[in-house]
């Protein structure tokens, strides 16, 4: 230290000192793993979401009336970006269909993806749209050929080895589609036990016809009847129309359909067989005529005319 001045000697000893601190501070804090840094081999992404239009479309709706209710799959085919393997632990989604949000939900798919690997997901959505008339109006379109615009938004949750990932909220996924379907017609049989021939009053007769329908399609409607023909026997008693009876998607209706026969009107051979059906005496009975099927009032669908309600009738007991 000879030619070291006094106050050298202080700095060295000092700097001497800190770096004995920095060095015990250093080993107290590194990991056991001895790791000098960590660098990202490649950008993190989130899980890709492609849309697939043979698993999407409207699986079901009703109009107002009917429930007002619209049940609809978007098919996906899920994939990881990143050149290692990832785990998809949820996807939290909104839904909007034609601008406007109708859905909101979660999945959790608890799938392993491989890097560069796909696996299918499909988003479930069940919606009420009462009340909103553009939308319905945009829905009952997808039937009549117009596309249906749609998206889905949210995030994903997706882990890997070591670290935990969630993405910012994004769309996933957007595109249109049609109704799977196309309006199915009606099935239509006559409640025997239920339909009967009576008279309101003097002169007066009445035939009431109990039709349970079904509607075996996915789309809710409105079935009503122009000019529907009854005839007993094969004579034509009276026309009338059916008014506008709601038929949910797969589900079952009662319609009530009332005539009013007008004897003086009817032939020697038509006041016969309502005479027949008056007194007890069980008479063929038939009902036909033009049918369609509206849905919200944006598309009309006929029936086929080869529709028909047919069996027998008579009164509950014979008329005085």
């Amino acid at each position: 230290m000879q030619g070291i001045t006094t106050s050298a000697r202080r700095r060295l000893r000092a700097a001497a000192g800190a770096a004995v601190v920095a060095l015990a501070v250093l080993t107290g804090c590194a990991p056991s793993t001895a790791i000098k840094s960590a660098t990202p081999l490649a950008e993190i992404r989130p899980p890709q979401f492609h849309l697939v239009p043979g698993q999407t479309g409207i699986e079901r709706f009703d109009p107002p009336g009917a429930g007002a209710g619209l049940a609809m799959t978007v098919g996906t085919l899920m994939r990881n970006p990143n050149p290692f393997g990832i785990k998809v632990e949820s996807v939290r989604y909104d839904v909007f269909l034609d601008g406007e949000r109708v859905a909101r939900g979660e999945l959790s798919p608890g799938v392993y993806l491989g890097a560069g690997a796909t696996a299918p997901l499909r988003f479930p959505i069940h919606s009420d749209l009462k009340g909103k008339r553009s939308l319905l109006q945009a829905v009952v379109r997808a039937f009549a050929d117009t596309p249906l615009p749609f998206s889905v938004e949210g995030t994903v949750k997706f882990t890997s080895a070591s670290y935990v990932f969630e993405s910012r909220r994004a769309e996933l996924v957007a595109g249109a589609t049609l109704a799977r379907q196309k309006v199915v017609p009606p099935r239509l049989r006559l409640d025997e036990r239920a339909s009967r021939v009576f008279t309101l009053r003097a002169g007066v007769p009445v035939v009431q016809v109990v039709v349970m329908a079904t509607n075996p399609g996915d789309i809710g409607y409105f079935l009503s009847g122009k000019d529907l023909t009854l005839t007993l026997a094969g004579q034509t008693m009276a026309r009338d129309d059916m008014r506008p009876v709601p038929l949910a998607a797969g589900q079952d209706g009662r319609i009530d359909l009332i005539f009013y026969p007008v004897p003086d009107k009817l032939s020697a051979d038509g006041r016969a067989a309502l005479d027949a059906a008056l007194q007890g005496i069980p008479t063929l009975l038939r009902v036909n005529g033009a049918l369609s099927m509206d849905v919200l009032g944006v598309a009309s669908f006929a029936v086929p005319p080869d529709w028909e309600i047919a069996g027998f009738v008579a009164a509950a007991s014979p008329t005085p």
